[in-house]
């Protein structure tokens, strides 16, 4: 589970600093920063799965198209956390746009990370789900 926990957090920390990187060089280009946010979230996301699916959950028996759609729900809803926060914080004022991006990424980042870990990339066999088991053929001799 650590092994998990750590690669978890390698491409989650790779995610976050791609989307980060790519929300500020788009702010410092005059993008406004909701649709900035966008783009790098899409990125972002797409490095994400890849990296969980390929590395983090490597050893899950969990398939890519099943992933892959638990995982966009997961990620929208993060960035929904994500821009919602984002757009209550530059309403405010009182942050920069930078500073504003950095804490509702973060605060969206730590959801993520909870929703993926017990859900979207949980192994079937895990969550409870039907496990093969060979029938016992010597049943009657008890």
């Amino acid at each position: 589970m650590w092994r998990q926990l750590l690669r978890f957090g390698m491409v989650g920390l790779l995610a976050t600093f791609v989307h980060m990187m790519i929300g500020f060089l788009l702010i410092q280009s005059t993008w406004h920063p909701l649709l900035a946010n966008l783009l790098a979230f899409t990125i972002a996301f797409v490095v994400s799965f890849i990296g969980h699916l390929g590395f983090s959950f490597a050893d899950q028996e969990v398939s890519a198209s099943s992933a892959l759609w638990k995982f966009a729900l997961v990620a929208l809803i993060g960035f929904a956390i994500n821009e919602g926060l984002l757009i209550m914080l530059l309403s405010e004022g009182g942050l920069s746009d930078t500073v504003s991006l950095w804490i509702s990424t973060g605060s969206a980042a730590v959801l993520t990370f909870a929703l993926s870990r017990l859900w979207a990339f949980r192994s079937p066999h895990k969550a409870g789900g039907p496990v093969d088991v060979e029938p016992s053929a010597n049943l009657t001799n008890q």
